[in-house]
C-alpha cells in the first residue's frame, strides 16, 4: 500500500512540474493618425490633381471672342469636398505661359493670360478666366473663387470656370496652329 501512495505522489508531483509553465502577457499598441484631406471631382488627390480641361475648341483664326467652360470629370466646373468641417478654398495660382512678344486679342488689366502658339512661342492669344459665363471681373492669380454652380451631395461644391477671349477683331493676321497654356490650381485646407 505504501509503495501504490509513493506511486500516487510521484504521479501528482509530475503533473504539477508540467502544468507550472511561465506565461508573459502584455498588449500590442495600435494607433491611425487621420488627416485633413479633399476630393477634386470625386478622387483623392494630394498632388498632380485633374482638374479639368478648358477647350476652346477648333475656331478660325479671323475669331473676335470665343468662350469656353472648364470641364472636368464630373461635368461641367470642378468639383471639390473636403474632410467634415475642414475649411478650405480654391484658387487658381497661376499659367506656365509668361506675354509672348505678339499678342493676338486683347488682355485685362488684370488677369491676363496667353495660349501660346505650340510651333512659335513669341506668338500667343489673350485670354482670362472668370468665375461665370457673364462675369466681367477675371479671376486673378492667388484670390479665392468662389464656387457658384450647383453643389453635388456626393462630390461637393461647384466651381464653374470659364475661359473668354475677346478682341480677336476678326484679323487675318493670327496665325493658324494650335495654342496652349497650363493653368495651376490649388486646394488649400
Amino acid at each position: 500500500m505504501k509503495i501504490k501512495l509513493f506511486l500516487l505522489g510521484c504521479g501528482l508531483g509530475m503533473g504539477m512540474a508540467t502544468s507550472g509553465i511561465a506565461a508573459t502577457t502584455g498588449t500590442i499598441a495600435a494607433t491611425l493618425t487621420l488627416t485633413a484631406g479633399c476630393l477634386v471631382n470625386g478622387q483623392p488627390a494630394i498632388t498632380n490633381a485633374n482638374f479639368g480641361t478648358l477647350n476652346f475648341g477648333s475656331q478660325v483664326a479671323t475669331f473676335d471672342t470665343l468662350q469656353a467652360a472648364v470641364s472636368g470629370s464630373q461635368g461641367a466646373g470642378i468639383f471639390v469636398r473636403c474632410t467634415a468641417g475642414e475649411n478650405y478654398n480654391l484658387q487658381i495660382t497661376g499659367s506656365s505661359n509668361d506675354k509672348p512678344t505678339t499678342v493676338y486679342g486683347t488682355a485685362p488689366e488684370t488677369g491676363a493670360r496667353y495660349l501660346i502658339r505650340a510651333t512659335d512661342p513669341t506668338r500667343g492669344v489673350a485670354y482670362a478666366l472668370y468665375p461665370s459665363a457673364a462675369s466681367t471681373s477675371p479671376i486673378v492669380n492667388n484670390t479665392t473663387v468662389t464656387p457658384l454652380g450647383t453643389a453635388d451631395a456626393t462630390y461637393g461644391d461647384n466651381y464653374t470656370i470659364y475661359g473668354k477671349i475677346i478682341g480677336g477683331g476678326n484679323s487675318t493676321l493670327v496665325p493658324i496652329g494650335t495654342y496652349v497654356d497650363t493653368i495651376n490650381v490649388a486646394v488649400n485646407y
